[in-house]
Order: C-alpha cells, then sequence, then structure tokens
C-alpha cells in the first residue's frame, strides 16, 4: 500500500460518525481533525464564508498600523521568493482575521483566492483544519497539505502559516504562504519562518528601546543573521526580554525562570557592557560552560546609554550653543581666574569655577572649551536635574560616560562623541553629593578616563552662598579638581566696561552716559549679570534711541526695585498706603508715562510725581 493510498484511506472515514485512522496521519492533524467534529462542521459539507464588516476591518488594521508597517516588506519579499508557484501571502492579526493579502492572478481567480481576502476570519471553529487556524491554536508554525484540510474543497491548496511573537511571548498575528504546489511547501515554510523571525527581533528591538538588547550565538560568523538570540537587559542587569530563539539556544535554561544576567552567564555584567559598547565581540560562558559569542544589537549601540536617555530627550543635558556677545574681563580677579582654568585645561586638570548665580561661571566655561578644543562639542550636564531624571547612580553614570565615551556606529551624522574631544560641564556639582558613594566613586572613575584617553576637558560649576563660603563638593575633592571663584558683579573693578558691552550687544542704537553706569553700579542684584541684563533691556525698550541718562535710569528702573514701596508721607496711613501703592502699579503698567497714568487715575502729573519720590 503507497503512503498516498492509505492516507485517503484514513481520510475517508472522515465524517461525524466515522472512526480516525491515525496511522499515516501527523497526530496535529488527526487532533484538529477531531475538534471540528466536536464542533459540528460536516468534512462533506461548504465551510462558512466568515467575514468581518469593512468598519471592523478599518479598526483591525488602524490598531496594528505599526505591525502591518513592518510586516508588509516581509509580505513583498516573500511573494517574490515563491512567485511563479500559483501562491498567495497573507497577514493575520491574533484573532485570525486576514488583514492583507499578495497573490498572483492565477491563485486570485481561484476559488481559494477568493475566500482568502481581507477581512475573512479563519479560525478553526469556522474553517476547518487549516494552517492558519491551527497555528493561532497552537502558538506554532504550521503546515497543512491538500487533502489534510478538514474540508474536501481545500484539498486542492497547501498552506503553511507562522505566528508572529511579542517580545512577552503572546502572538501579534500570523503570516501565511498558500499555494496549489505541494512539492515546496517545506521549502516555503523555512521562508515564511525567516520571514516572521525579521518581524520579530523589530519588535523586540521596539519593545525594549530602553534596554540594552545583546544579540549571542555559538558561532561568531552567525551574530550578522536573524538566527540569532536576543535579550534585553536594563542597566542594572535585570533581564526584561527574550525572543524565541534564545530558549533554543539556551538549551537546559529556563528564561521565565532567571531574572539577572549573572544568572544566566558568567563574568561581570558591567565589564561585558563596556566591551560591547566599544563595538567589540564578546565571548559568553553560560552557567553550563556552553560558550556564545555575543553583540550589542544595533539598536543599542549608544554606548551605556538606554535610547530613552538621548541627549537631545534629557533635560538634565544639553549641547551648549556659542554664545553671542563679547567677554569682558578687565576685573583682575575674573582674568586671573580665566588665565589659571586655561592653564589647568590645557594640563588636563578638571577645573571647578564656582560663583554666585549670573556671575558668569558659563561663559567663562566656554572660553576656556574654545582655548582647549576650539570648535569640538560642549555639553552641559544640569547634576540637580540629572538626580531627578534617572534611576539613581547607576543611570548618571551610564549618561555621563555616554557623553563622553566613543560610538563604534559607522553615522556620518554628527555627534559629539565622534568629534574626538571636547568639553563636559557638570554644573551643581555639588548635587552629584546626594549620589551614593559606590555610584559617585564609578562615576568619577569615567571622568578621569574621558580626561585621560578621550581628551576631553572636564569643567564643573558650583554655586556659592552669598557672603559665606559654602563647603567644597564632595565630587570636587573625589576628582581632584581645581577650585576657582568669580567675583560677584559688585566686586567686579570692570562694571563700566560690562554695561556698555552688553547694550552694544544688545541694542547698537543706544549707548550709556556716565551719570548713567555710574547710577546702574548703585542697584543690587542678586543674579548679577543676569539682572543687569534684564535692566538693560528694559531701557532700551522703554527709551528712544540715542544715550541714556541717569534720570531714566531712575524713571524706568527705580520704580521697579521700590514696587512693593510707598512714598514717606504715605507710610503710616493704610487709606494712603494703598493709594500709594495703586499708583505705583499704575504707574509700571503704563510703561513708566507719567502723562498716560495720571488719566487712567484721573490726578493730575503732579500727583504721580510726588507719589513716586522715594
Amino acid at each position: 500500500m503507497t503512503a498516498k493510498l492509505a492516507f485517503m484511506q484514513a481520510r475517508d472515514p472522515l465524517n461525524p460518525d466515522g472512526a480516525l485512522s491515525s496511522h499515516v496521519i501527523r497526530e496535529e492533524i488527526t487532533g484538529s481533525w477531531q475538534r471540528c467534529l466536536q464542533n459540528g462542521l460536516d468534512p462533506c459539507g461548504v465551510p462558512v464564508d466568515a467575514v468581518v464588516s469593512d468598519q471592523t476591518l478599518k479598526v483591525a488594521r488602524q490598531a496594528r498600523e505599526r505591525l502591518m508597517r513592518l510586516v508588509r516588506p516581509e509580505l513583498e519579499l516573500l511573494s517574490s521568493q515563491i512567485a511563479g508557484t500559483n501562491f498567495m501571502c497573507a497577514f493575520a492579526d491574533e484573532t485570525g482575521v486576514v488583514l492583507d493579502t499578495i497573490m498572483d492572478t492565477e491563485f486570485s481567480e481561484s476559488a481559494c483566492g477568493r475566500s482568502i481576502r481581507p477581512g475573512s476570519v479563519w479560525r478553526e471553529e469556522q474553517r476547518g483544519t487549516n494552517a492558519l487556524g491551527l497555528a493561532l491554536l497552537s502558538g506554532r508554525s504550521s503546515m497543512v497539505m491538500g487533502g489534510e484540510h478538514f474540508f474536501s474543497c481545500h484539498g486542492g491548496v497547501s498552506c503553511v502559516a507562522v505566528p508572529i511573537l511579542a517580545s512577552d511571548g503572546t502572538v501579534v498575528g500570523l503570516l501565511d504562504a498558500s499555494s496549489e504546489v505541494a512539492e515546496r511547501q517545506f521549502h516555503t515554510k523555512a521562508l515564511v519562518a525567516l520571514a516572521a523571525t525579521n518581524v520579530e527581533n523589530r519588535l523586540f528591538a521596539e519593545a525594549h528601546r530602553d534596554d540594552y538588547i545583546l544579540q549571542f550565538h555559538q558561532r561568531a560568523e552567525y551574530l550578522a543573521t536573524q538566527s540569532v538570540g536576543l535579550i534585553a537587559v536594563d542597566e542594572t542587569g535585570r533581564i526584561t526580554g527574550a525572543n524565541r530563539m534564545s530558549a533554543r539556544l539556551l538549551t537546559g535554561m529556563h528564561l521565565a525562570t532567571v531574572s539577572r544576567f549573572d544568572d544566566l552567564f558568567r563574568g561581570d555584567f558591567r565589564a561585558v557592557l563596556r566591551a560591547l559598547a566599544r563595538g567589540e565581540t564578546a565571548q559568553l560562558w553560560e552557567r553550563s560552560n556552553a560558550a556564545f559569542f555575543a553583540r550589542l544589537h544595533p539598536a543599542s549601540l549608544q554606548p551605556l546609554v538606554p535610547p530613552r536617555w538621548r541627549m537631545q530627550e534629557i533635560p538634565a543635558i544639553s549641547r551648549i550653543a556659542p554664545q553671542e556677545g563679547t567677554l569682558v574681563l578687565d576685573d583682575d580677579m575674573a582674568r586671573d581666574c580665566l588665565r589659571v582654568a586655561k592653564r589647568a585645561a590645557s594640563l588636563g586638570q578638571a577645573v571647578c569655577i564656582r560663583g554666585a548665580a549670573g556671575t558668569g561661571k558659563t561663559r567663562l566655561s566656554e572660553a576656556v572649551h574654545r582655548h582647549v578644543h576650539g570648535s569640538g562639542p560642549l555639553i552641559a550636564v544640569d547634576c540637580r536635574r540629572l538626580r531627578r531624571a534617572t534611576d539613581g547612580g547607576a543611570a548618571a553614570h551610564a549618561i555621563l560616560q555616554g557623553c563622553v565615551a566613543p560610538d563604534p556606529r559607522p553615522d556620518p551624522r554628527p555627534d559629539p562623541r565622534n568629534e574626538g574631544g571636547g568639553t563636559l560641564v557638570l554644573e551643581h556639582i555639588g548635587a552629584l553629593d546626594e549620589l551614593g558613594s559606590g555610584a559617585l566613586a564609578e562615576l568619577l572613575d569615567t571622568l578621569r578616563e574621558a580626561i585621560l584617553a578621550q581628551h576631553w576637558c572636564v569643567l564643573a560649576t558650583d554655586r556659592t552662598r552669598g557672603e559665606e563660603t559654602a563647603p567644597r563638593p564632595k565630587a570636587v575633592d573625589d576628582l581632584r579638581m581645581l577650585a576657582l571663584e568669580l567675583p560677584p558683579l559688585a566686586a567686579r573693578t570692570d562694571f563700566h566696561k560690562l554695561a556698555r558691552s552688553m547694550l552694544a550687544d544688545l541694542s547698537p542704537d543706544h549707548r550709556l552716559s556716565v551719570k548713567a553706569v555710574r547710577r546702574l553700579a548703585e542697584f543690587d542684584r542678586r543674579d548679577n549679570l543676569n539682572d543687569l541684563r534684564h535692566h538693560l533691556q528694559v531701557l532700551a525698550a522703554s527709551c528712544p534711541a540715542g544715550i541714556l541718562r541717569d534720570g531714566q535710569v531712575d524713571r524706568f528702573l527705580a520704580v521697579q526695585d521700590t514696587a512693593d514701596q510707598v512714598c514717606p508721607r504715605c507710610r503710616d496711613t493704610s487709606i494712603r498706603r494703598q493709594r500709594c501703592l495703586e499708583i505705583r502699579r499704575m504707574y509700571r503698567v503704563c510703561q513708566c508715562n507719567v502723562a498716560l497714568t495720571a488719566r487712567r487715575l484721573g490726578v493730575s502729573r503732579n500727583t504721580i510725581y510726588a507719589h513716586l519720590k522715594d
């Protein structure tokens, strides 16, 4: 008896009352037949043409738009690989509804081609034994050849279906290839499986874009193929996901029972990660002594920086653009601070520039940077926001190392790590003292390596507290930084040059008289240069072009500094006090225009002048 005859004889008794002969039929097929019979399907009848509505199909496609964009290129490639065999390729969602198809003309004109269309449902309980329904039910690749279909009307077609798994192992879709040529189905099955793997790996990379993805295999040459195992780990070494190939490669290991990298492989996780981040191929040893070769997945080649911490996405990290305007340092203390900082940075010495807010620490850092690295990148890290933007010291270490480590990717786009060094400014470095001692030590080791090996210049800024001498941050001492201090604006001897230079940058049409400069110097400015810039902006906006005089300074600025004060004659009476405050408020609203203020309040201009006197 030939195998074909034995098969046909096994299928003959397929009826509601018949017994199933399974000695030549695969167990999964006989099991499917049995379920179909239990569901009341008639193998000699016609399957229900189950189709969802156009609106339901539209909603299903929209909900899986991203997945369909990944699947469509694979369908097109698959169709070109099996073309000429009276074929059809399809993609169905996790409920068995076909969402997309590609088929040749001959197949589209067949009865099977007309039934497999977008919106058609191919679950086993409705369509009988078929590859899509079987794969959906089992979660594994399935192949149904001709007469293995439950309904005899499907006997002229052979089909292969492979499920697409998400990173958590759930089925998110299925790829199907059907043809009237049964001889090539085993070859087709391999092609469909490869297409599904390609989609799964892309889904895995997207799902774990916030983690490091390690790809590994027993043979190094296979690392460039799609047959690699993928394991996602976070910055602490915790395993967050693994693809299905990982389970096949790690024989004897149950990934569901392990939670950390160290549970799977021997060796220090961070040491392995550093090697991989440099673009190296590392060798991993499984706990059972099996050897693997590993690389970082291309999506993870951001050295020690998870994608969610890319520089442009982290509020704590920014690239400082060149500052406009002339840097004025005619004060002896400020000039000496710049001179020492330049010399120290040129020798590879880290420098901490201290000073109150607005004393010019960032401008001085930029001047040092231009002296040492010219047009290289100038990166600023606000250490206060860094503590809030990360999950502890390890993450802070990762971000800072990512800023200064070389990038192994062949990427033509500008990247600060590809420019042969630059300057890293740690703003408010004192905030790093709140990190744990171990995390801080690791972070400082990274910075030392950056200075010695990557030719990076490391500067830091920290704020003093008024006249009080604030304690030196521990990070400054541990990094052996040379500490310098910029004087406050009130202590600088070059105020007149600062004011005139700043005004020239803001408005070339305005100039300051000698008395106006003296009057400006008398103001108390807590934010130093920042407050001076604001005052000059107010004067330039309020006064016509030309020379700015001391009377205009008093008119447009003095009232702002005394906005909550009252004139001497109104201090003792609450009613007069409220009236005085209202006059001063309206004066500011009217842009310091006395005539307009008088009209608004219905009083004389002399009354306004009287209340503006100190």
